[in-house]
């Protein structure tokens, strides 16, 4: 076993799991008042190295099967933007599932290990960093389970909000995203929309049943900031600056569609039609309830 000062540290991932629109983007601002917090932090606080990696594990796990593209006669190409599967049916040395596993495991140790080089380099002052946080697509959790240890936060709001804001931020911006597409008129979208909202809901279910999962709710957030940044505080064990996000919200003008973070908590009361809000209450009667949204 290396000395004690010889140990390789690893980031714990702090997962960021929520809808787009649902306030990932202010949790990651309160996350990286932070110094032992790692991230890129850069708007939108998008770049996915965990997702990445993750995504280049999984492929060692996979079963080729013949007649893709991707063969054993690829395989000997030059390494350019293709790849996929280990090509060979009934190789005896590869173990995939295992292997996989072990991969990411290994990957993402090196990862922590230049995360932490740069940072300390940065700055010799700053406390160790303990966790690297990401927002995360919802199918990352039922795989990184199998292979490591991390903590999640479950960040939610209503979903009829998060239909409104979609919608205006399209608007705002001037082209479509977040599922909603171009042709998608109000009714065309919610009805999209809702089977989105039951398969990610389903997910974040499972995952609050876990030990190592935190719940936040985006109306708390934006109401209470100062409540809902100690909690965190307390449970992260590490020091956040509700302060410093009201400080900056000017500077993140043009991602907001309410006035103001409060004023866009019930949004639905106000902006939503009467027949849409039936609809929503008839599709996840049952999920606005689980959440305490039904009123």
């Amino acid at each position: 076993m290396p000395p004690e000062n010889q140990i390789i540290k690893r980031l714990q991932p702090l997962l960021i799991l929520g809808m787009g629109r649902s306030g990932t983007t202010l949790l990651m601002q309160l996350l990286s008042t932070s110094p032992q917090i790692a991230f890129d932090r850069v708007y939108p606080f998008e770049v996915r190295y965990l997702t990445y990696l993750l995504h280049w594990a999984l492929l060692l796990g996979q079963k080729w099967q013949p007649g893709h593209g991707w063969d054993p006669v690829a395989n000997f190409n030059p390494p350019d933007e293709r790849i996929g599967p280990f090509p060979y049916l009934n190789a005896e040395f590869w173990g995939d599932q295992e292997l996989w596993r072990n991969c990411l495991e290994t990957a993402w140790r090196e990862f922590s290990k230049v995360a932490i080089a740069k940072t300390q380099a940065n700055s010799k002052k700053q406390p160790s960093l303990l966790y690297y946080a990401e927002k995360i697509p919802f199918w990352v959790p039922s795989y990184l389970r199998r292979a490591m240890q991390y903590r999640v936060i479950l960040l939610i709001r209503d979903p009829r909000d998060v239909f409104l804001s979609i919608t205006a931020f399209d608007r705002k911006r001037g082209f479509s995203g977040f599922s909603r597409r171009a042709e998608d008129d109000d009714w065309t979208f919610a009805a999209r929309f809702v089977k989105l909202c039951r398969e990610r809901f389903t997910v974040m279910r499972e995952q609050e049943r876990t030990a190592r999962s935190l719940l936040v709710k985006y109306e708390r957030l934006v109401i209470n900031i100062a409540a809902e940044t100690q909690r965190l505080t307390q449970w992260l064990g590490v020091q956040l600056d509700a302060g410093w996000v009201e400080r900056q919200i000017l500077d993140f003008a043009l991602h907001m569609t309410s006035k103001s973070p409060r004023e866009s908590a019930g949004r639905w009361r106000r902006e939503l039609p009467e027949k849409l809000n039936e609809f929503f209450l008839q599709e996840l009667g049952e999920e606005l309830g689980y959440f305490g949204y039904m009123a």
